[in-house]
């Protein structure tokens, strides 16, 4: 759960980021190394330094990551040796070549890690921080496809945090002033996401399908 403190960042944070869908992969997998950098660093600190991961990580861009060359990396002295531990550098290295397999078999990562939710963020109803789960069967399950396809560092508590944060889930207390605004985008988003299937699928069905112009012509060809 996320939970207020003095620092402007962290504060920004939850007043502008924290729970509003992210549908951009570079932006998905920053926030999915971010849940998982948590192991070893507070929020505060990773956001105060998020101008110095997206340097080291070339904005988290996971086709440059995942030709980094991990020896230098970790090189002791290194600009990413100072934010986290060799075997989570490795970890973030790693999790950009698997998702570079899941953005060419389903064409994003946004594509993949919503439709765990069926595209549309679950809504809790939390009253008080201790309702607030650390994870959920939700989070296990989508932590088991990821540890399938060779992602490290991807545990159901790491995954309900990237859940959290990523907006597939609104865990703002209902007292709290988020709760309502990210609700609301949220139903934007999810109309929207309904429009253009709409869309989509009237324009198949207008479409002529290539089996039936070729039943036509070989109806044409023999008149």
């Amino acid at each position: 759960m996320f939970s207020f403190v003095s620092e402007p960042c962290y504060v920004a944070f939850h007043d502008e980021e924290w729970g509003v869908p992210v549908h951009d992969d570079k932006k998905l997998f920053e926030l999915l190394c971010f849940s998982g950098a948590l192991a070893e660093l507070a929020w505060p600190t990773i956001l105060g330094k998020r101008q110095l991961f997206r340097e080291v990580f070339f904005d988290f861009d996971p086709y440059a990551v995942s030709r980094m060359n991990e020896r230098k990396v970790t090189t002791p002295g290194s600009p990413a040796n100072s934010l986290l531990s060799d075997l989570r550098l490795r970890s973030i290295i790693e999790n950009a070549r698997q998702m570079c397999k899941v953005m060419e078999e389903f064409g994003s990562f946004d594509t993949y890690i919503w439709n765990f939710v069926n595209h549309k963020p679950i809504v809790s109803q939390f009253r008080y921080p201790r309702q607030v789960p650390v994870k959920s069967p939700k989070a296990e399950f989508i932590s088991k496809d990821l540890v399938k396809r060779g992602f490290r560092s991807v545990g159901p508590t790491v995954i309900y945090t990237f859940m959290q944060v990523a907006g597939l889930t609104n865990d703002h207390l209902i007292s709290c002033f988020r709760f309502k605004e990210c609700s609301a985008t949220n139903a934007a988003v999810a109309k929207e996401s309904s429009l253009n299937s709409e869309v989509k699928e009237k324009a198949s069905e207008e479409e002529p399908s290539e089996v039936g112009i070729l039943l036509a012509v070989n109806k044409l060809s023999f008149t």
